[in-house]
């Protein structure tokens, strides 16, 4: 689910030209609306490493809005019956020159809390 885009668009982006090799880039817009208007963010990232199974680590950047790069680093530990997932998102301050609320590490905590969450609902229903 992880590395698949079939599966990734499920509860993750659709990226549907995502292939996990390191080097490879690829990019993705996030659309919404709030009170504040209707937004549109690119999404931007670079595959720093890959090991089957255990870690997938990519660049994430906001071209047109940040100047910033971090960095997630998805790990994989098996667990009995299950696998526990870590999701580490280093250098989220690199984006604070964008200014705004969307891009600030309590945003970000609440995106990737309910992505994960929607990873975990995703997986105990199609297993």
């Amino acid at each position: 689910a992880l590395t698949q885009p079939e599966e990734m668009k499920n509860w993750y982006f659709n990226i549907s030209n995502f292939e996990p090799r390191e080097g490879e880039i690829f990019d993705f817009i996030v659309s919404f609306s709030d009170d504040d208007g209707e937004h549109n963010f690119r999404h931007l990232f670079k595959i720093l490493k890959v090991i089957p199974a255990e870690e997938l680590q990519h660049t994430w950047e906001h071209p047109g809005h940040s100047g910033g790069t971090s960095v997630l680093t998805w790990e994989l530990f098996p667990r009995e019956g299950s696998t526990k997932v870590v999701l580490t998102h280093e250098g989220i301050e690199t984006f604070l020159d964008e200014g705004s609320k969307y891009f600030t590490k309590a945003s970000y905590l609440a995106g990737w809390t309910d992505i994960l969450q929607g990873l975990k609902e995703y997986l105990e229903n199609e297993i």
